[in-house]
């Protein structure tokens, strides 16, 4: 059971964040009912066991909690995206600030989290995607897996060996360029970066090996097959409608593609708690179902995630009109939740992230 300060507020418990470097703050304006749940049911549900929540809690899966707790967050949670107005531990809808991620709930908190080393681990949020992303186009054979560095989200990476390309590394202007040729797969351009070279520069047999291989072809610059990821700290993003927000981002330039989902990538990511309760995913995992095709999926399908909005009088999506964009993406998801099914056989209900979307 949750703890109460002296004001009323709940008070969660909180578990060893040291792994990344990540301040404790485990103080909480939140409703009692919500607090309380988390970190006993929900974290039951998302880690395995009770008292698994993180402190530095970014991201709450409102399909995991009940509908008590659910209800206990009525007037309690902002529509919008996260700005530097609302308070730490702020709960609020993103309007699509961080892709997708239709069945997210975003817990504001101050600053961005620091670089994470090389062979640490850290939580992520994914959602496949393709298209335009801040002026630069994803494209589906080429551009790597994004995730966006979220405590709390119950999926577990590890960097491997990784680089950190902010400003102060690289300067605003060349890490800008660096993060739109990986946006856009263009591991040329991204190593030209890297190495400060000109194109007069560049090896000719590297260049041409580029021009030939297959699409990614990352392994064409040896300089590049020293790292296994790619770190953006406190990358900035467009956040409507507030005035600027940001996530710390890690690119995986050794294994996946954006427009992959997580449930194509289960060799790579890990579910429980960190650092000895890690162990394999599996499709049916709580974390899983989350960042799986759901995620893509329009939120009027989320029962779960309406009645939180309705909660809270936040705007409720509008049906998607055939052959738009989000239309694309929402048969992609439905093909994907399909080839799950027929995987899975007898365990098809566990396979959305709500268990009313079942047929």
């Amino acid at each position: 059971a949750a703890n109460v300060n002296k004001h009323g507020a709940a008070i969660i418990g909180t578990r060893s964040t040291a792994a990344m470097g990540v301040p404790v703050s485990p103080r909480s304006p939140w409703p009692r009912a919500f607090a309380a749940e988390l970190n006993s049911s929900y974290s039951a549900a998302l880690y395995g066991s009770a008292g698994r929540v993180p402190a530095n809690l970014r991201v709450v899966w409102p399909t995991l909690l009940s509908e008590s707790a659910r209800l206990s967050l009525n007037g309690a949670v902002a529509c919008h995206a996260s700005s530097s107005r609302h308070p730490p531990n702020a709960l609020y809808f993103g309007d699509g600030a961080i892709q997708h991620q239709q069945t997210a709930l975003w817990v504001h908190q101050p600053g961005d989290l620091p670089f994470a080393p090389s062979g640490s681990s850290v939580e992520v949020t994914h959602c496949a995607y393709s298209g335009a992303r801040g002026g630069d186009d994803v494209r589906p054979s080429r551009s790597p897996m994004w995730f966006h560095m979220m405590p709390g989200s119950g999926i577990t990476v590890e960097v491997g060996r990784t680089l950190l390309a902010s400003p102060q590394t690289f300067g605003h202007a060349r890490s800008k360029h660096m993060h739109a040729a990986l946006v856009s797969g263009d591991f040329r351009s991204f190593h030209r970066l890297l190495r400060n070279l000109t194109e007069a520069e560049e090896d000719a047999a590297e260049v041409r090996c580029w021009r030939e291989a297959r699409p990614q072809r990352r392994g064409c610059f040896p300089a590049l097959l020293a790292y296994d990821s790619v770190q953006f700290p406190g990358w900035r993003r467009r956040c409507f409608p507030a005035p600027g927000c940001s996530s710390s981002e890690l690119v995986m330039l050794a294994w996946g593609l954006e427009v992959q989902f997580v449930t194509e990538q289960l060799d790579h990511v890990r579910c429980g708690s960190a650092p000895h309760a890690l162990r394999r995913c599996t499709p049916t995992d709580a974390p899983v179902r989350q960042q799986g095709p759901s995620c893509l999926r329009a939120a009027r399908r989320l029962p779960a995630l309406l009645a939180v909005k309705r909660g809270n009088r936040c705007s409720l999506p509008v049906p998607l009109e055939p052959g738009t964009f989000g239309d694309w993406f929402e048969r992609r998801a439905d093909a994907e939740a399909a080839r799950l099914r027929r995987a899975l056989g007898d365990a098809v209900a566990a396979v959305e992230a709500d268990h009313a979307l079942n047929p």
